[in-house]
């Protein structure tokens, strides 16, 4: 991990930053999430349960410089990403930004002053969704087509990772899954972690990827352009969100979808009235993905618990 975190991350650092990192452990950066960067504030490491600082305290002409080398020199090319406030880079780790909005319409048309930088590290994590699909799969009537599945979770339990591999694992297939065309709504670059057009997660053989782009104009464009057996979908919450779901169900298209909360009755009003959901999974508070707390099947009118 190491060697990745260097070669993808460390890299674009000033060479008067990055010596800093020289001295931090290798069994740190083994379980380090994220790296904090705030002006006038010493460079933080965060583990999954603990920080380290950095010996550096970042300067605003830090962070520019960073932000510079980010985009590979060519700010005006990922200015959209900024205003969404994030940045995608090779690896597929993921920089988001704070500062002031300029806004417009309602809409944020610039960020200045960026006063943090959250370098967010990407983890794949391989085979996580074994024990969800087994159980999912083993109590349906088709063991081959995973049917509509919600995933909810509290921030930080690894729904996205979760996520990740189970659309890996329907697109490419095996003995015991029919390999699927999968149509990965991308909303915030997180789930393919798209960099110049090439996705930098594994996310199987079967996956056309919409990046950066909202979900509810997403989910129809490709509906209509790629004709998915599935589309898969990350944090699901407005009233946009329903009703592209509601429309992706008319269509005969599975889902695939995660959003924040802690039971079934934290599914969004509407799609829980009209039970689209055949299977939902509950994952606990403890932050490692995959550990699962509840997995409910519908049966009849009823979520009934098979774990």
């Amino acid at each position: 991990m190491l060697q990745k975190i260097y070669s993808e991350i460390l890299n674009y650092f000033p060479i008067y930053i990055k010596e800093k990192f020289v001295n931090v452990p290798e069994e740190i950066w083994d379980k380090a999430k994220e790296i904090r960067i705030r002006n006038n504030k010493p460079i933080m490491i965060y583990c999954f349960d603990d920080y380290v600082e950095v010996d550096h305290f970042a300067t605003v002409e830090d962070i520019l410089r960073l932000i510079e080398n980010f985009s590979e020199n060519s700010l005006y090319k990922v200015q959209n990403e900024i205003n969404s406030g994030f940045l995608t880079i090779r690896g597929g780790h993921r920089i988001g930004l704070s500062g002031t909005s300029i806004i417009e319409k309602g809409e944020i048309k610039n960020i200045k002053y960026i006063s943090s930088l959250n370098i967010r590290i990407a983890r794949e994590v391989k085979e996580c969704s074994d024990k969800i699909l087994n159980c999912i799969l083993k109590n349906q009537e088709d063991n081959n087509v995973l049917k509509n599945t919600i995933i909810i979770s509290p921030p930080g339990c690894g729904k996205t990772t979760l996520l990740r591999d189970i659309i890996r694992r329907l697109s490419d297939g095996d003995e015991k899954i029919k390999p699927q065309t999968i149509g990965l709504v991308d909303e915030r670059s997180e789930i393919a972690a798209m960099y110049m057009g090439q996705a930098q997660n594994d996310i199987g053989l079967r996956t056309d990827v919409m990046d950066a782009c909202k979900k509810n104009i997403a989910m129809k464009l490709m509906i209509r352009s790629m004709g998915p057996d599935f589309i898969a979908t990350d944090e699901i919450g407005t009233k946009e969100d329903m009703d592209a779901i509601l429309d992706a169900v008319s269509s005969g298209i599975n889902l695939l979808v995660t959003c924040h909360g802690n039971s079934v009755n934290d599914i969004p009003k509407d799609l829980l009235e009209k039970k689209i959901f055949e299977n939902v999974v509950i994952l606990s508070k403890a932050k490692k993905p995959g550990n699962i707390e509840k997995i409910y099947k519908l049966k009849g009118e009823e979520y009934v618990s098979v774990y």
